[in-house]
Order: C-alpha cells, then sequence, then structure tokens
C-alpha cells in the first residue's frame, strides 16, 4: 500500500484524531508500518483497546475502499504533513491536520496569505469594509484564506475571484458536500486559481463541530487574520482565539457602538487586536508583505486615474465616503444646491460610482 493511501487507512479508523496520527507516525514513522502493527506493539504506546483492535482486524477497509474511489473518480488531490508541498504556515501550528483533500492547485505564493472572516449575515457597512479590504489584499497579490460560508466569507473570496487572484477556501465539510449549497458556483471559480481544501474524509457527517475545529487552518495558513464584522457570537472570534494561539496577528474593523453586529469586533480591539481600517493599517505590520505589495501597482491609486469626473461628480464624490450619507449632508459638503446634488447622484449611480441606500442614503463605490 503507497503511504497516503496507508495514511488514509489510517484515519479512517474511528475515533482516530489528527493528535493520535502524530503519535503513532512518531513511533512508526510510516503508515504502513502502522497497520501492520501487532497489538502488543499497539498496546506499547498506550494505544486505546477500541483503536487496537480496528487495526488489527482491518475494520478500515472498507471505509478505505469508499475513499479511495471517491478521490478517483472526483479527481482529488492530496497534500500530507510528510510532503515537501505541505503548506509550510501549518507545520508549526498546535494538531495540524495530517492531511488535506484539495481541488486546485497549491502555490508558494499561498505562504503569505491573509484571512478575512466575518459574519455570515453582514449589513451594507460590513458588506463594504469586506468588498474593499479583500479587493485591496488582492490587488497586491496576496492569497486571501476563507472558509466559504455566506456573508463576509463569501465576499472575501469573490473579490479575489474577480480579480483572477488566488484565494483559498478551508471547509467545514468533506469535499463531496459544498457547504452552503449556494456556494458550489463560487467554489468552482476558486478552484481556476485557488485551491478548495478539507481535513474531512468523505464519510465525514456535517456537524457544528468540524466548522469549528477548520477554523485553526484558516488562521493557520494566514500571517493575519481580519474580522470585518462579526457580532459577540460569530464563529470569526473562535478564528481570531485560534489565531492568537498560533502567534497570527489579529486585526478588527471598527464601527458603530449602537451595531450588534460590531460587537465581536470591538471585543476583539478591546482585547489588543489592531485596528483596521484600511490596507494600509494591515501591511505595515508584515515587513515581507510590504516588500512584496510595493512590486505591485497602487490599486487606490490606479482605480482614481481610471475614473474621469467632471467637476460637480468630483464635488459630490468628494462629499461621499465608504460609509452610508444622508443627501442633506451631501448637499452641504458639495457646495452645491439640492437639485444639483440629486441630478449628480443619479448620473453617478447609472455609472457604478455611487449607491443608493433605503431613505435617501447614498455610499462611495470607487
Amino acid at each position: 500500500m503507497e503511504f497516503n493511501d496507508a495514511l488514509i487507512a489510517v484515519q479512517c479508523i474511528d475515533g482516530m484524531g489528527p493528535r493520535t496520527v502524530f503519535q503513532l507516525m512518531s513511533h512508526f514513522s510510516e503508515p504502513q508500518r502502522i497497520l501492520g502493527a501487532s497489538a502488543k506493539e499497539l498496546a506499547e504506546i498506550a494505544l486505546p483497546s477500541e483503536l487496537v483492535e480496528q487495526i488489527v482486524s482491518k475494520s478500515y477497509i472498507t471505509l478505505l475502499e469508499k475513499q479511495q474511489d471517491f478521490i478517483e473518480k472526483q479527481s482529488v488531490k492530496i497534500v500530507s504533513y510528510w510532503d515537501s508541498h505541505y503548506p509550510e504556515p501549518l507545520r508549526h501550528i498546535y494538531a495540524p491536520p495530517a492531511m488535506l483533500f484539495y481541488f486546485g492547485e497549491w502555490s508558494r505564493e499561498d505562504d503569505f496569505s491573509l484571512a478575512v472572516v466575518g459574519t455570515r449575515f453582514p449589513d451594507e457597512y460590513g458588506k463594504t469594509v469586506t468588498r474593499n479590504l479583500a479587493e485591496e489584499i488582492a490587488a497586491h497579490n496576496i492569497t486571501i484564506v476563507s472558509g466559504l460560508a455566506r456573508g463576509v466569507d463569501s465576499l472575501a473570496h469573490y473579490a479575489a475571484v474577480q480579480q483572477k487572484k488566488r484565494t483559498i477556501a478551508i471547509l467545514g465539510t468533506n469535499l463531496s458536500i459544498i457547504y452552503p449549497a449556494q456556494n458550489r458556483s463560487l467554489a468552482n471559480q476558486i478552484v481556476k486559481n485557488g485551491v478548495v481544501a478539507s481535513e474531512y474524509l468523505v464519510n465525514t457527517p456535517q456537524l457544528p463541530g468540524n466548522f469549528v475545529r477548520r477554523n485553526r487552518i484558516i488562521s493557520g495558513l494566514s500571517r493575519g487574520v481580519i474580522v470585518t464584522q462579526a457580532g459577540d457570537k460569530s464563529g470569526a472570534l473562535i478564528t481570531a482565539n485560534y489565531a492568537v494561539e498560533q502567534n497570527r496577528e489579529v486585526f478588527a474593523v471598527p464601527g458603530s457602538i449602537y451595531n450588534e453586529k460590531q460587537e465581536g469586533a470591538h471585543r476583539l480591539l478591546r482585547d489588543g487586536a489592531k485596528l483596521t481600517a484600511n490596507f494600509e493599517d494591515i501591511i505595515k505590520e508584515f515587513p515581507l508583505l510590504q516588500k512584496k505589495s510595493a512590486q505591485q501597482l497602487d490599486w487606490i491609486s490606479q482605480s482614481s486615474q481610471a475614473v474621469e469626473l467632471s467637476g460637480a461628480e468630483g464635488q459630490v464624490i468628494g462629499a461621499l465616503n465608504k460609509e452610508a450619507r444622508y443627501v442633506d449632508d451631501i448637499v452641504i459638503d458639495s457646495g452645491l444646491n439640492h437639485s444639483q446634488v440629486m441630478t449628480v447622484l443619479l448620473t453617478l449611480e447609472l455609472k457604478g460610482y455611487v449607491k443608493q441606500m433605503p431613505g435617501k442614503y447614498y455610499i462611495r463605490q470607487i
């Protein structure tokens, strides 16, 4: 049996977690030797009797065959901790995954990645902040890592996909289940220039605890974790906690103190997370990423230069920002009258430079 097949077989044993796999590999060096060990040899390392019985009786065979069949039919790729192309940042975390099953391709560029995570139900502010930060990160050729969940995760992945940049999605399910189902198309797009990966075998049920557990991989792959919007009980806070344990940087975007969706981010800031308003706040914490970023064209300047505005349009754009502004405030700050502002706002909206919100509020899109 080949190394990876034998390693899969070891993980097919019921109750075999990553730490036990590493304990066995430390003792036996090769998964083939684990599977061929006697009950006496296995008992010497204080392995639970139920695991010993499964190894000796080879009860894993049926499940191994199912896994091999899925891998072959779906062209699933595998990387193990003992492979040279295993993601380097993951090697140094507590309880790294022994194996990752994935679609797509890993790249050495991914060794310098940033995670963008947050609530599944962001408001307009959260959506805008996430898009803006993720677009800048991707534009500077930094891989974005997230969890393919709805909301902030999806927005972060989309920002990379739309620019044909790299992004990595770590699933809380096995690869036969893309969750949520609405993100199947997004997953297919990610694979074209990134990775969709899971540590879970094909038979692994969809359990809440598995989504929590995968968060250590999201943070582990990344140099820093950015929480753009999160409530007080958001799963993004678990990812941030893993990041702290793994000695990664944690960033959080502030918002209104009256917004419940921002409570988790504010708690992170109170606990020492770096306050983040833009890409520059992030990049200055990473000399290596800063060097990499310096090699790229400045995306913000490039975007601004590509936009041609009339004098009145420039005045209105100057009165707007990334938070929703009421039309009367835009009138005051632009120096134009109400009628002029409404005409210009309509023009800018048609150009895609401004978005109208309920109640005569507007957000700048460039």
